[in-house]
């Protein structure tokens, strides 16, 4: 079997990849806002693929495996971490990332909303079939023992105030 052959195919597979991959990542982010003051994706992800593939390309071009392949890929993820390190600040580090970014939140939250209140409604429903309290039952019963406490300190400081001023008046 020639591994240089199958190391090839292997490699031109994995560029056709990464090449599709690049052009799918830049007509979503052309198609997402077409605006003019937009970066061009192909400025943070061009020179990250082109640094992966020829580091792949170093790495296929010295021959078939050897016991030192994973030491080599470990190289390559290396690189190809940094990289994208790198590709990723400067993206995340543009006005228009900040801004698409709160967009993304915004509507995350908006949806998230009814989603929240829907799974609360249906726990409540839950627990009151199983005859269980809610939380807000169980909230409800605490900030009424509190409140319970705390008219009973007032009664037993009155009654202690009651207390020590008949004291004072029988003394004499």
């Amino acid at each position: 079997m020639d591994t240089t052959a199958t190391s090839q195919q292997l490699f031109d597979l994995w560029k056709r990849q990464i090449d599709e991959g690049t052009q799918a990542w830049a007509r979503m982010m052309t198609e997402a806002g077409a605006s003019a003051s937009r970066i061009d994706p192909a400025t943070f992800w061009r020179p990250l693929m082109d640094q992966g593939i020829s580091t792949w390309a170093r790495v296929m071009s010295q021959g078939p495996a050897s016991p030192d392949l994973m030491t080599q890929w470990k190289q390559f993820l290396d690189e190809w971490i940094e990289a994208w390190s790198k590709a990723l600040g400067q993206a995340m580090g543009t006005e228009a990332f900040a801004q698409s970014l709160g967009k993304y939140l915004d509507q995350w939250l908006v949806a998230q909303g009814p989603a929240k209140k829907a799974g609360e409604q249906s726990m409540e429903t839950m627990l009151q079939s199983l005859g269980l309290p809610s939380r807000a039952q169980v909230t409800g019963v605490a900030r009424q023992l509190v409140e319970l406490e705390e008219r009973l300190e007032c009664l037993e400081d009155a009654i202690a105030a009651l207390l020590k001023q008949k004291d004072g008046k029988e003394s004499p």
